[in-house]
C-alpha cells in the first residue's frame, strides 16, 4: 500500500539529505584534524547555519509562490480578474505562470462579459414578448418578471415574491397555475437554465384562450356569413313582395294589416342579420398613442351626462379613440338600461394607470345574473335585444391589445373593466 506524501515533506526529506551529508563531513573533518569540541561546533555552526537558513528561505519562497496561486484561483473563481499576487516577478518560471494566469483570467472575464450579454439579449427578448414570463431562482422566488408579467398581477414588482403569491404548484412533477374565474387561462412551459453554480427556472405563461378565442371567433363569423347570406336572399323579395301586395290592398284591410306584420318582421330580421354582420366585417383599428387628456375631453363631449374621475393625467394609450368610443357608447348604453331597470340614475367612469390603462364603468343596476353567457352571440336577456352589443365591444378592445371583463361590484350594480396597453 503506498504511503500518503506530500510536496512539503518531500522537500523536508531532499533538503536533510544534503545537509545530512555535509554534517558527516564536517565531524570527520574534526576527527582527522583531532579539533577540540568548541571547535567543531563553532566550524558547524559557521558552515550548517547558512546553509540551514538558506533552506528555509527557499522553502518559504517556494511554498509563498504556491500560497499566491491558490489565492490567484481562488479570486478568479470568485470573478475577480486582476492578476497582481505575483507583481514582483518580472522573469523566469513564475512570470511565466503570471502571464498564463493573466491570459486565464481575461479568457474568463471576456466569457463572463459573453455570457452577461447573452443574458441581457435574453431578458430583453422576454420583455418583449406578450405573453408573461417569469425567472424563479433557486429559493422559488422571483429573479425576474417581463412587464406582460407585471399587468397579469396587476403589480409594479415582483422581484423576490414566492410562487404561492404567483397562484403557481407543482402537480406531477409540472408547474400549474390557479385559474381565477375571469383571469385568462394559462398552462406554464418550464425550461431550466443555470448560470454558473445558480440554477433557474423560466416560466413562461402559454395562452389557451387565445387558439379558443381564435376557433371561437373564426365559428360565429362564419355562422354570421352564412347567415347573411341565406336570410337576406330569402327575406329581401319577400320584403320587396310584400310591398307591391300592400300597395294595391285597401288602407285598413285585414289583408294590408297583415302584410303590414310580415313586412315589419321581414324589416326587423334583415336589420338583425346586418347588425350582426359588423361583427365579420371590424375594420382593423388605427392605433395611435392619445394623451389621457385628450381621451378625456373626447369623452366629457361625447358622454356628458356620465361622471369621469380620471386619476392620472400624465401618459399616452395605443389605441384607435374611434373604435374605442364605439365601444364606451355600448357599455354606457347597457349601463342606462341597467339603471331604468332598477330606477336607479348614475354612470361614473374611474380611469386609472398600473402597468395598463384601467377604465372601469360603474352602473347602479341590479347587477349580472349569468355571467358566463355575456359574450354568446345571439344571447340577450333584453326583450329587444339582439347579444351584439357587448360582444362587438369586447372584440373591439382585444382588437387593440386589451381586454373587456364585466363582474359585479360591492356596491350593487355591474363593473364594465377595461384593460388597454400604455403607448411607449
Amino acid at each position: 500500500m503506498a504511503r500518503s506524501s506530500s510536496l512539503e515533506r518531500r522537500f523536508i526529506i531532499l533538503a536533510a539529505i544534503p545537509l545530512g551529508t555535509l554534517l558527516v563531513l564536517l565531524l570527520a573533518i574534526g576527527v582527522y584534524l583531532q579539533l577540540d569540541t568548541l571547535s567543531q561546533v563553532t566550524l558547524l555552526l559557521l558552515v550548517l547555519g547558512p546553509c540551514i537558513w538558506a533552506l528555509c528561505s527557499l522553502y518559504q519562497t517556494v511554498f509563498d509562490a504556491f500560497d499566491s496561486v491558490a489565492v490567484q484561483l481562488d479570486s478568479l473563481a470568485n470573478e475577480e480578474f486582476t492578476v497582481w499576487h505575483f507583481a514582483r516577478y518580472r522573469h523566469g518560471r513564475i512570470y511565466a505562470l503570471k502571464e498564463d494566469l493573466r491570459r486565464i483570467a481575461t479568457r474568463i472575464s471576456n466569457k463572463r462579459a459573453e455570457y452577461a450579454h447573452h443574458e441581457s439579449f435574453v431578458f430583453d427578448l422576454v420583455n418583449e414578448l406578450h405573453s408573461p414570463v417569469v425567472v424563479l431562482d433557486g429559493h422559488a422566488q422571483v429573479y425576474h418578471a417581463n412587464p406582460a408579467a407585471l399587468a397579469h398581477y396587476h403589480q409594479d414588482s415582483l422581484l423576490g415574491v414566492a410562487t404561492k403569491e404567483l397562484g403557481l404548484y407543482r402537480y406531477q412533477h409540472q408547474w400549474q397555475l390557479h385559474q381565477g374565474q375571469h383571469q385568462p387561462r394559462y398552462k406554464i412551459d418550464c425550461h431550466n437554465l443555470k448560470r454558473g453554480a445558480r440554477h433557474y427556472q423560466l416560466l413562461v405563461y402559454v395562452s389557451i384562450e387565445q387558439p379558443l378565442r381564435s376557433t371561437e371567433k373564426e365559428a360565429w363569423q362564419k355562422l354570421v356569413k352564412v347567415l347573411n347570406h341565406e336570410v337576406r336572399n330569402s327575406l329581401t323579395p319577400i320584403y320587396s313582395l310584400t310591398q307591391s301586395l300592400r300597395e294595391q290592398q285597401q288602407a285598413h284591410s285585414l289583408q294590408a294589416q297583415m302584410l303590414e306584420v310580415i313586412e315589419k318582421r321581414a324589416q326587423h330580421l334583415l336589420n338583425f342579420v346586418a347588425s350582426y354582420s359588423k361583427l365579420s366585417q371590424l375594420p382593423q383599428p388605427q392605433l395611435q398613442a392619445i394623451p389621457i387628456t385628450e381621451l378625456v375631453s373626447r369623452l366629457q363631449v361625447l358622454l356628458p351626462h356620465i361622471d369621469i374621475d380620471c386619476q392620472s393625467h400624465s401618459g399616452r394609450l395605443l389605441i384607435d379613440p374611434e373604435q374605442l368610443e364605439q365601444a364606451l357608447l355600448n357599455l354606457v348604453r347597457n349601463a342606462e338600461q341597467a339603471n331604468t331597470l332598477s330606477g336607479t340614475e348614475g354612470i361614473r367612469l374611474a380611469i386609472s394607470k398600473h402597468n395598463q390603462w384601467q377604465l372601469k364603468l360603474y352602473d347602479n343596476g341590479p347587477g349580472i345574473d349569468n355571467p358566463d353567457n355575456l359574450f354568446v352571440p345571439f344571447y340577450s336577456t333584453k326583450t329587444q335585444g339582439t347579444g351584439i352589443g357587448l360582444v362587438l365591444s369586447r372584440e373591439i378592445i382585444r382588437a387593440q391589445g386589451g381586454e373587456l371583463t364585466l363582474t359585479n361590484h360591492s356596491q350593487g350594480g355591474a363593473l364594465a373593466q377595461i384593460c388597454l396597453p400604455k403607448a411607449k
